[in-house]
């Protein structure tokens, strides 16, 4: 008898688990708005950080990978990345040569660093993505600085 209720109890608990739900825990909750900017200012997490000035403007920047020091040249236009090219000449051939190689385009493609290192170059990765890091910081400086 006690492995009946056993059993029972847990094909209710499995019935009940495997319910349909539409993942509302409220019901009249609405997403109005969830498409709009937080702020007057287009910044936030709803905010259209796509936008573009019309100007390409060409930065570089420069980090420490695993064989030395890494340079790269990233061509913006607003908050969009169009280009990323690095060079690393001290990197290791075949390891930290495929992140140097790899890696910018994921960038570009992203537009943003927030992307996966390069398995087995992580150092090299790490760089690379410091390096537009610190490119990007430089252009948001630059504009702040101006009148």
């Amino acid at each position: 008898m006690k492995k009946f209720l056993l059993i029972l109890c847990a094909l209710m608990l499995l019935l009940s688990a495997c319910a349909p739900d539409d993942g509302n825990l409220n019901e009249d909750e609405t997403n109005e708005g969830i498409d709009e900017p937080i702020d007057g200012n287009n910044t936030g997490a709803n905010a259209d950080n796509d936008t573009f000035d019309g100007e390409e403007r060409t930065l570089t920047g420069t980090a420490q990978g695993y064989g030395g020091e890494i340079t790269v040249t990233v061509v913006v236009n607003g908050e969009d990345i169009v280009s990323v090219e690095a060079m690393g000449k001290d990197e290791t051939e075949g390891v930290g040569s495929l992140a140097i190689e790899q890696l910018p385009d994921k960038i570009e493609q992203a537009d943003s660093t927030d992307v996966d290192d390069i398995s087995g170059a992580t150092k090299t990765s790490q760089g690379i993505k410091q390096a537009v890091e610190n490119a990007l910081k430089s252009d948001i400086q630059s504009k702040q600085n101006q009148p």
